[in-house]
């Protein structure tokens, strides 16, 4: 898979209606638009470009063309404030971690459209690369099988990795090593009630989302885990429930266990790309009735 629009982008101005307000310079976040009172803004560094669309956004003439959008593609936005605070409120507390769902098989339809909506998350494209969110979907209780097998022996070796006399050592000086140390009992546990057919590490999920990226883009973890919470919520919004998984992810992407491809290679995840981020997915067995309670320290710099 190659990564589009890594290179520049052609970007211009039509001079004859541009109403030269300087917009696109004010919100352009690294300055493509040179602009001088009453002149026609100037293009440069379009090779630092990010492809946020702003520009674009805010011209109130549609002046700005733009090689890397079609410009019929956007969406007008209505109803900036359909959302009051009280239902915000009540939709992103009401979001849970999702473990027990039923046997429905969610469409490819609903899980396609849920994960679209990664495309509008937070992230630092840099040079572009990592401008489109990559995205495997895994659909259907054989697939999910294999994903589980394949979890169940990455937690494996990676009790051996992390119960090697090394890191017993390392755990006596780093606070790191010693954390690590500290999984291993909830890995043996899950690992023998999976051998029961007790499915601890999927839990019997009908499908799964991986969101992977590329290596050299600037901010690949925090740009998967925007997206991964963004998806969250939106399938939420569709019946759905998730909960999103360090093993399957860390068993996508290999982590600590020199190598490891396993389940890279089942998702077909391209060379130069590592999962970030993934959760399991369906829609949800059990109501709950009530939200814990939850609570955030706040510090003030005034």
């Amino acid at each position: 898979m190659e990564n589009r629009f890594v290179d520049a982008p052609i970007i211009s101005i039509d001079s004859t209606t541009c109403n030269k307000c300087g917009l696109c310079s004010i919100i352009c976040p690294i300055r493509v638009f040179d602009f001088r009172k009453e002149e026609i803004p100037v293009i440069q560094n379009n090779d630092e470009c990010v492809l946020c669309g702003q520009c674009l956004c805010v011209c109130p003439t549609n002046s700005i063309n733009h090689s890397g959008f079609d410009k019929s593609n956007f969406i007008n936005i209505q109803n900036k404030n359909k959302i009051d605070t009280n239902n915000a409120f009540d939709f992103l507390t009401q979001r849970r971690s999702v473990r027990n769902y039923r046997k429905e098989i969610p469409s490819n339809e609903i899980l396609e459209k849920i994960a679209n909506i990664a495309g509008f998350a937070p992230g630092g494209p840099h040079h572009r690369v990592g401008w489109i969110r990559n995205i495997t979907i895994v659909s259907g209780y054989d697939n999910m099988k294999i994903v589980s097998d394949i979890s169940a022996d990455y937690m494996t070796e990676m009790i051996k990795t992390i119960g090697s006399w090394y890191m017993k050592l390392a755990a006596k000086y780093d606070d790191r090593a010693k954390a690590a140390l500290g999984i291993i009992p909830s890995f043996k546990y899950s690992l023998n009630e999976y051998k029961r057919e007790n499915d601890l590490i999927t839990y019997n999920a009908p499908a799964a989302i991986f969101l992977h990226a590329p290596i050299k883009s600037s901010t690949p973890q925090t740009d998967c885990d925007a997206a991964c919470m963004l998806i969250q919520l939106y399938a939420n919004a569709n019946g759905l429930g998730t909960c999103w998984n360090g093993i399957i992810q860390g068993a996508a992407a290999g982590d600590y266990i020199k190598n490891y491809k396993r389940m890279s290679e089942f998702l077909k995840i391209p060379n130069g790309h590592k999962c970030y981020a993934a959760m399991t997915i369906g829609f949800p067995s059990i109501k709950l009735h009530s939200i814990p309670e939850r609570k955030t320290e706040i510090s003030w710099i005034n």
